[in-house]
């Protein structure tokens, strides 16, 4: 089933509103949307949505430990998006139970 949804590009300051073209939960193509202030006409990055949202390179982490100087050949695992938000949420309950954003992080 195909969609246009309405919204705006967050690519960038603008926030140029935009028509959003969704075929079976996946976006196909962003294009202006005229009833919008700032929806005259989209850039580049807006246009170029679809290939960054469902870029299979998307959502990786490196695996295994993390140090400080950069490390010549990382490991990188693909992630799903409920994998990443699940692991961020839990660092910043670490942070918060650390004593909350006033702290600096110890590593």
């Amino acid at each position: 089933m195909i969609e246009e949804k309405v919204g705006f590009c967050t690519l960038c300051k603008s926030r140029c509103g935009t028509i959003n073209v969704v075929e079976n939960n996946w976006l196909k193509k962003v294009v202006p949307n005229p009833d919008h202030p700032t929806g005259k006409a989209v850039c580049l990055k807006g246009r170029s949505a679809p290939e960054i949202v469902h870029n299979s390179r998307r959502l990786r982490r490196r695996s295994g430990a993390r140090r400080r100087r950069v490390i010549p050949d990382p490991q990188w695992v693909q992630v799903s998006w409920d994998e990443a938000l699940d692991e961020i949420a839990d660092r910043l309950k670490g942070h918060v139970a650390r004593g909350g954003p006033s702290q600096s992080p110890s590593r």
